[in-house]
C-alpha cells in the first residue's frame, strides 16, 4: 500500500543546531543512495524544512518502522495519508452518481 508521508522539521527540540543538521544530512544522504527500496519517491520542499516521501508498505506497523527509523525521526513530524489510484477514484464517483441517481425521483432531472 502506498502512502504520502508529508515530513516537517519541529521547531522546538533540544537537540544542538549542529546535530539537527547532521542528522537531516544523514536522512537526505540515505535518501540519496536508495538504501530503502520500500521509499519511491523524495521531493524536499523549496524553502521550507520539509517534504514528502511517496513509500510502498504492507501495513501500519512496517509504515512505523520505516518512519521511525529515519535519522531525523526524532527532530520533526510526520503527516501521513494513504493513497489511491486515479482508477479508484473514478469507480467511486460512478458508484456515488449511481446513488445519487437511485435517490431522484422518476422523471426529475
Amino acid at each position: 500500500m502506498e502512502f504520502v508521508v508529508i515530513t516537517r522539521a519541529l521547531d522546538s527540540t533540544n537537540v544542538p543546531p549542529a546535530a539537527s543538521i547532521a542528522l537531516a544530512k544523514q536522512t537526505f544522504q540515505m535518501f540519496a543512495s536508495n538504501q530503502d527500496s520500500r521509499i519511491k519517491a523524495v521531493y524536499p520542499f523549496a524553502g521550507e524544512r520539509a517534504g514528502v516521501l511517496i513509500v510502498d508498505v504492507k501495513s501500519g506497523d512496517e509504515l512505523q518502522e520505516l518512519v521511525g527509523s529515519l535519522p531525523f525521526a526524532g527532530i520533526s513530524k510526520a503527516e501521513i495519508h494513504p493513497i489511491g489510484s486515479v482508477q479508484s477514484a473514478i469507480k467511486t464517483m460512478e458508484a456515488a452518481e449511481k446513488r445519487v441517481a437511485a435517490m431522484t425521483p422518476a422523471g426529475v432531472r
